[in-house]
């Protein structure tokens, strides 16, 4: 294999970009036993591995990465527009969207995304991370397509794109026998709440600011997660604050009903995020705006939460 050629390039790109041949069949073009083949004359020709299984997948070797930025100069200059001309066709495409997900945007969000894809893309699938410490480092490596919810920490090498703004509402059973239909302040603060520890989401900003008001709840059970809340505030006389569309989607149960909550409280703005190394790939760039077409300014919380 005297010379290589720009195939053989984007082959050795795409193959330390997804960690797998198979998953890098769709942008190289060719077909995991021809990937396979040149990957095989490409060793040849280095006289190194350069890919390496593990339990990660396809890890490049200490040769590749010392190639991997002349690789990148390569085909800037040879095919200065190649994520451009890409296609990505989103009825043919077997692809898995990777998504970190708030606790609400898996229980609101999602559900409505797979309706959209199951008529415009029949054939996609998708993966849901929860919103973590981690979820920059994930996006930056291409382990997670796109973040949607509250990330206060990505910033930098990070685009980000408001899609609505989210309040909170306070959720009892239906059957609750103190709190009827309006909650009052004495209520809001002498009954006991299930109460979420989540760094990392926009929920974060709640009790401090509740704090700043000398609104302390009593916190009877705290959780990791949203995501088993709505149960347990059905089965028992505790309370919650949850964003206002989760308390919409909750309450249509008819096990719980979603109450004003009688003190200020913040809101904040849902936005997904993505990382630089993929604002122009192709599949990222249809993601983002088949989310953005569904969810920007989606209806709130109003219609469904009772008034004061």
């Amino acid at each position: 294999m005297a010379n290589l050629d720009v195939s053989d390039l984007l082959i050795l790109k795409e193959v330390h970009r997804t960690r797998s041949i198979t998953s890098s069949v769709e942008q190289v073009g060719l077909s995991q036993p021809a990937i396979s083949v040149r990957l095989s004359h490409l060793r040849r020709h280095f006289g190194d591995a350069l890919f390496v299984r593990t339990s990660e997948g396809m890890m490049p070797t200490p040769c590749l990465e010392g190639l991997l930025p002349g690789i990148d100069e390569a085909l800037k200059l040879l095919v200065p527009n190649e994520e451009r001309q890409a296609v990505f066709d989103p009825a043919a495409s077997h692809r898995t969207f990777r998504l970190g997900l708030a606790n609400v945007a898996q229980m609101v969000l999602l559900p409505q995304l797979l309706v959209l894809f199951k008529d415009c893309a029949p054939h996609l699938g998708i993966e849901s991370a929860d919103l973590d410490h981690q979820t920059g480092r994930l996006l930056e490596s291409g382990e997670l397509d796109v973040a949607v919810g509250f990330a206060a920490e990505l910033h930098t090498g990070f685009y980000q794109q408001r899609l609505f703004t989210e309040r909170y509402a306070c959720i009892a059973r239906r059957d609750h026998p103190r709190v009827r239909s309006r909650l009052t302040t004495a209520q809001f603060l002498s009954e006991e709440y299930v109460a979420l520890v989540a760094p990392a989401t926009g929920y974060s900003l709640l009790d401090k600011d509740l704090d700043r008001q000398g609104m302390s709840r009593r916190i009877k059970v705290r959780v990791s997660s949203l995501l088993g809340v709505g149960q347990t505030v059905a089965v028992t006389d505790l309370l919650a604050i949850v964003p206002a569309r989760l308390a919409q989607t909750l309450a249509m149960s008819g096990q719980i009903q979603a109450l004003k909550i009688p003190v200020p409280t913040p809101s904040y703005e849902v936005r997904q995020y993505w990382h630089e190394r993929y604002h122009r790939e192709p599949g990222n760039c249809w993601l983002r705006q088949i989310m953005f077409n569904a969810f920007l300014d989606m209806p709130g919380d109003q219609p469904a939460v009772a008034a004061l």
